[in-house]
């Protein structure tokens, strides 16, 4: 497999940093790009998993202000990493001259992913890996109360370190996150895109639960197919569940890849 890390310029002020992994045997000469979840970075184990264990060309990267991409991260800005995704398809398209498969996405990067397709419909598979779907309700182990007393009283609190500087949490950014709305996926076009979810039955940070809601959404097949393995965790730390979730994504890509050639 050949690594090849670049910058991509977002035009608008920042560059984001990206990973391409090449491999010598592929189903497809096509990419699939791979997004990583909230405070994390295109090396997260389960990004790893994926790009190195699937039987195609990979590219991931870090969204904005995570990692070695530039710009500022905050805690409700999914619309923001929607236009990180749309600025690396057209990089993978326009500087690299292959098409874009699949985009797939662990976690906050699933659910950015999901909302990707409900507003451009320009990519034909996409794979949803333990997305939360209900943003209503803060996490109940994620912020400690003082954290929450501060945000509460000031407007704001610093959650943690994100390499060298402070995450700061808004009053604003958490609005953002609380009111997202993920039935928008209801409108992504079944014409043009098929959808893969899966979610381990063990996960304990996002519900196995709003899995369920997106194939009500999303379904049924073969617009959406749902996957749960069994006693897998958020980030399918097993080995074995590992084996399984490339199984089932390669399965899935393997069988939609002739339809997606025929758009």
């Amino acid at each position: 497999m050949e690594e090849t890390t670049f910058k991509v310029d977002t035009g608008k002020g920042f560059n984001l940093s990206a990973t391409l992994f090449l491999k010598s045997i592929v189903h497809s000469e096509s990419i699939v790009i791979v997004c990583h979840g909230l405070l994390n970075t295109r090396l997260s184990e389960t990004v790893r998993t994926v790009v190195e264990r699937i039987p195609y060309h990979a590219l991931s990267f870090d969204f904005q202000g995570n990692g070695l991409s530039e710009g500022i991260t905050a805690y409700g800005n999914y619309e923001e990493e929607v236009e990180n995704v749309r600025c690396i398809v057209s990089y993978v398209r326009e500087k690299l001259e292959r098409k874009v498969l699949c985009i797939c996405g662990h976690s906050k990067g699933a659910a950015v992913v999901l909302l990707y397709a409900s507003k451009y419909s320009d990519v034909p598979l996409i794979i949803n890996i333990s997305a939360r779907y209900d943003h209503t309700q803060i996490p109940p182990s994620r912020f400690r109360p003082e954290q929450l007393e501060e945000l509460k009283t000031k407007g704001s609190f610093v959650w943690l370190k994100l390499g060298n500087q402070d995450y700061v949490i808004r009053q604003e950014d958490m609005n953002a996150s609380l009111s997202l709305d993920m039935s928008v996926v209801k409108n992504i076009d079944k014409r043009k895109i098929r959808v893969l979810t899966v979610h381990g039955s063990k996960d304990e940070v996002c519900p196995l639960e709003g899995s369920y809601t997106y194939d009500l959404l999303m379904g049924p097949k073969p617009y959406h197919s749902l996957t749960v393995i069994q006693g897998a965790n958020h980030c399918y730390n097993n080995e074995k569940h590992k084996t399984i979730l490339i199984d089932k994504i390669t399965a899935w890509l393997n069988e939609f890849v002739p339809w997606s050639s025929n758009l």
